[in-house]
């Protein structure tokens, strides 16, 4: 299925919808406000899917947390050398691949591509076309979001 993100020009801690291919609102993202580092709840139907929390340390670290239980943890440092990152989460080793400073890249399981994202060139504001073949449309919304973050303060 396919997604757009699209956020405001200048950001502080922003909570926002994410729309569907009919560019119906999906998923609400609701960022705390009063918090140090990113936290947010994943939400559909007034329901939270997950809630993330990024943890204070040297590098960059998030928890994604479904049901009060981490099912993801994303650690990142960014490098010129290799766009690459390895989540390990419920569904086991997830890898994002691709040119992340441009914002396109790509999420596999195994070898099976699960995401297409791209960041839209030539506007004001920051966008994302997502693309999504998997059966957990949520958790990997959820995690670019957190990706978007961590490229945001490098």
């Amino acid at each position: 299925m396919k997604y757009y993100i699209k956020s405001k020009l200048f950001k502080l801690k922003e909570d926002f919808w994410i729309k569907n291919d009919k560019e119906e609102d999906e998923f609400f993202v609701d960022n705390k406000l009063m918090s140090v580092g990113l936290q947010f709840k994943m939400m559909k139907d007034d329901k939270t899917l997950y809630d993330v929390k990024q943890k204070l340390a040297l590098l960059p670290k998030y928890e994604v947390i479904e049901n009060s239980e981490v099912v993801a943890t994303l650690n990142k440092k960014l490098t010129f050398i290799k766009d690459k990152m390895t989540i390990n989460c419920k569904y086991g080793e997830l890898i994002v691949n691709g040119n992340l400073f441009d914002r396109k890249y790509k999420i596999y399981k195994g070898d099976n591509e699960i995401a297409d994202i791209k960041k839209d060139l030539f506007k004001l504001t920051d966008g994302y076309t997502i693309d999504i073949n998997f059966e957990d449309e949520a958790f990997i919304l959820t995690l670019i979001v957190i990706i978007d973050d961590i490229l945001d303060k490098h």
